[in-house]
């Protein structure tokens, strides 16, 4: 994997022109919103992949990287806008220059060109997943199982897994589909074969007297037993064929039709069935064009990031209330998915009773065509042609809905075809009596026809229905296997993923747990809530909490793919509704857990900022202000973030208010920070609004008895090195606290330009250097990490005060 050293931008997105030392470090880019902290993430995400992942999926239209990644003056200049990132190859230390242009985004230079090198671009470039957003974090979190399971496996490189599944459920249906024609067939040639025998049943005995008659009457040997693969069809002893036409059968056969017309009651039942849930889309309309919407209003969703649809850019008055809106349209889809799978289940039900009376009308027709009135047989065509165009529409919920009307009374049968076969019927009876050895001849011929029909259908159905069980014992197989296997591999991401969210969330949260099932295609994710029960994170949890467990579970599903390759990450915006007394925590969760991975970090909460200084994930240089933007030069910004060179810049102006002024908000920032770090005890505001002087003194006096309790703990070991650092530090206060308490007074004044607005230069410079003296009291003196001092352990029970690296470490505890 690579790590950022150094990254080039120019003429790129919002950027004019860019350059950031990195040097494989955790990095910060703060800056308010609007900033163009994005347009440094959208060029990291270029030069790595070729794409920028803002600029396509859902939403983004005709947006496009070569037509809207240049900067907008360089529009028509695609060649102008290229990014170079200096990066290291984290396997073989290797360094290089990564160089993409806009115009041909889809190959890259590098220098030098190296098998290592390249081998480890390529490797970035197939893991997009590593520079996110919180839209694409929160998708882990609030979606639906099968949506989830598809994004979780497409990051861990799994997506085969689900596309196979698909592939299997594809063949499944499709058999299970031709194993129920083969059923259907089989149903109607039994039905048309036990008309003939006139039997309410195919048993053999009764199959084989009722063969046997025939041939008695025709002089031939009787069958023992008709099996399925005897030949029924006799010839007289004259050797003459003879017709294919059985009286006694055509009658049965045409008056099956008309009873069938008379009292449909199969179809009749299966309308029924179908003709409440028509009702129920009826009574809401909506919910046919919630079903029609569902996946865009499920990307919107994932897409909403301010109180604006990201769909019609319409305005809201409130983000929740726009979520609110779209999960509920969600909601209804879903309902109207479950209806649609209910229609079309009863629609089945009414195309397979047509198809049966399909099937009767067309045995009853070349009856018809022999006997009928000129007109019959036509009308019979005609009339069995609609029948089939009416099951083919009802194989969809639009076409159902279309031919709702239709379908309450499917048959629509012209009276002409009810004459026509009330006359045929009795054309049939009143036919002379054919002889008892044609009849015998014909019965037999035309039950060798139907007895083929059912032994063909039933070799069609073995075979679909062995076709079935194979293709479903092969799905229902792969299934379980690769649920087995997916729940141990989630196993391990979904403690990584427990353990992580209670890191961050230990004051409230520390038994938390969750559960990630898969099944068939979707993964269900459960969590703990306060140990009442396992719900969906949606169901409780906060957003703040839900952006916190996106968070957490993203960083285990990427432990799980890269493992210890695992060493860079772009997190844009990622924690702007993580609770402000959790951020701490999640950074020394970044710290603790990933101390060999490179960050990029971009906010606009100050607060958020200063702690990740505080905690050590970000060293003092290793960050970006971004302090505002313009179409026509891009960012204002600057590197490394260092409050003195900003004051040094002020006094070379002589400009003494406006240091004194930085100087105290700085200090007023800071102090909070540590004293929230250390544990000082500070009379508490409603406002939250405390007085510099306030903080001042509640962090001397906290430093003060830390000292104390740390050089009581040296003794009572009797650690005699512990003992002087102890002593050194006191020294080292004893000389600065003096100095800072007889200067500070001067930055309140200076600030509200009274009298003391005229102080010179030289008479502030005091101040200055009392103040930072001060805060190196604090600060950790190892310049990588720079970090300021903070307590490990709870009030009274303190384990130690040290810093993010370890090199200001003093023991709290005694003997």
């Amino acid at each position: 994997m690579i790590q950022v050293n150094a990254i080039h931008i120019e003429e790129f997105r919002g950027i004019r022109e860019l350059a950031l030392e990195l040097d494989g470090k955790p990095f910060m880019i703060c800056g308010p919103n609007g900033s163009g902290k994005s347009g440094v993430v959208d060029a990291i995400d270029f030069a790595l992949t070729g794409n920028i992942a803002r600029l396509s999926g859902a939403g983004t239209g005709l947006v496009s990287v070569l037509k809207h990644g240049p900067h907008v003056h360089r529009r028509d200049n695609a060649s102008a806008a290229k990014v170079a990132l200096t990066i290291r190859d984290t396997a073989s230390g290797q360094t290089g220059v990564l160089t993409r242009n806009v115009k041909t985004a889809n190959s890259f230079a590098l220098t030098p060109d190296t098998p290592e090198l390249r081998a480890a671009v390529e490797r970035a470039r197939l893991h997009p997943e590593l520079t996110l957003s919180r839209r694409e974090i929160i998708k882990y979190v609030v979606t639906e199982p099968g949506t989830r399971a598809q994004e979780v496996q497409a990051l861990l490189k799994l997506d085969r897994i689900d596309q196979t599944r698909k592939l299997l459920m594809t063949a499944r249906n499709k058999s299970s589909g031709e194993f129920n024609t083969a059923a259907a067939e089989l149903k109607s040639a039994e039905e048309t074969m036990r008309r003939h025998l006139d039997l309410s049943s195919l048993l053999t005995t009764e199959v084989t007297a009722e063969i046997n008659k025939r041939r008695a009457t025709l002089g031939l040997k009787p069958f023992e037993a008709v099996t399925i693969d005897t030949e029924l069809e006799a010839t007289a002893d004259n050797g003459a064929a003879g017709p294919a036409f059985a009286q006694a059968t055509a009658v049965r056969d045409v008056q099956a039709l008309i009873d069938a017309l008379a009292q449909p009651t199969e179809l009749q039942s299966a309308v029924a069935k179908l003709k409440p849930l028509l009702d129920e889309l009826a009574v809401d309309p909506s919910i046919r064009s919630a079903l029609r919407h569902r996946n865009l209003v499920a990307a919107g969703l994932d897409l909403v990031t301010d109180a604006a649809c990201p769909l019609c850019d319409l305005s809201w008055n409130d983000i929740e209330v726009l979520k609110a809106h779209l999960r509920e349209k969600l909601s209804r889809s879903e309902a109207a998915a479950d209806l649609e799978r209910r229609i079309l289940n009863a629609a089945d039900a009414v195309r397979v009773a047509i198809r049966s009376i399909r099937e009767l009308a067309t045995t009853a027709r070349p009856y018809a065509v022999s006997d009928g009135d000129k007109e019959l047989p036509h009308r019979l065509q005609v009339w069995s042609e609609d029948l089939s165009n009416l099951g083919a529409l009802l194989s969809t919920v639009d076409g159902v809905i279309d031919e709702q009307e239709r379908v309450t009374g499917p048959l629509a049968v012209p009276a002409e075809i009810t004459h026509g076969l009330t006359s045929l019927r009795a054309g049939l009876d009143a036919k002379p009596d054919q002889s008892a050895t044609t009849r015998a001849q014909a019965f037999l011929t035309v039950a060798q026809e139907r007895w083929t029909r059912v032994r063909l259908a039933r070799a069609g159905l073995a075979k679909t229905q062995a076709a079935h069980t194979t293709a479903k014992t092969v799905y229902d197989t792969y299934c379980a296997v690769a649920d087995e296997a997916l729940t141990t591999l989630y196993k391990t991401v979904q403690d990584n993923f427990g353990s992580y969210y209670r890191q961050i969330n230990a004051d409230d949260e520390s038994s938390f747990n969750a559960e990630l099932e898969p099944s068939a295609g979707k993964l269900d994710l459960s969590v703990d809530f306060y140990g009442i029960g396992m719900f969906p994170p949606a169901a409780y949890h906060s957003e703040g909490h839900q952006d916190g467990m996106g968070v957490c579970l993203y960083l285990a599903l990427v432990k799980q793919l890269l493992g210890q390759d695992f060493r860079f990450a772009v997190l844009d915006d990622v924690v702007m509704s993580v609770d402000r007394n959790h951020r701490r925590q999640f950074c020394t969760l970044l710290k603790e857990a990933f101390p060999e991975v490179q960050f990029i970090i971009t906010t606009h909460d100050e607060v958020w900022a200063r702690q990740m200084q505080s905690s050590g994930l970000i060293g003092r240089k290793s960050q970006a202000r971004f302090h505002g933007w313009t179409v026509d030069g891009g960012p204002v910004y600057e590197q490394g973030g260092d409050i003195w060179s900003r004051i040094d810049a002020d006094l070379g102006n002589d400009d003494v208010p406006g240091g004194a002024h930085k100087l105290r908000r700085y200090l007023e920032a800071i102090t909070a920070d540590i004293a929230d770090a250390t544990g000082a005890r500070v009379a508490f505001r409603g406002d939250a609004n405390y007085d510099l002087g306030e903080l001042l003194a509640a962090v001397k006096g906290r430093h003060n008895e830390l000292l104390k309790k740390a050089a009581g703990a040296a003794n009572s070991w009797n650690n005699a090195a512990a003992k002087q650092r102890v002593q050194e530090l006191k020294d080292e206060r004893a000389k600065v606290i003096p100095a800072q308490e007889g200067e500070s007074w001067a930055i309140n004044k200076l600030v509200h330009n009274n009298d003391w607005a005229a102080m010179g230069k030289a008479d502030f410079m005091p101040v200055l250097e009392a103040s930072r003296q001060f805060l190196n009291l604090l600060t950790c003196s190892n310049s990588d990490c720079g970090s300021w001092v903070y307590v490990v352990g709870q009030p009274g029970n303190e384990d130690s005060l040290r810093c993010g690296c370890g090199t200001y470490n003093l023991n709290l505890r005694g003997r």
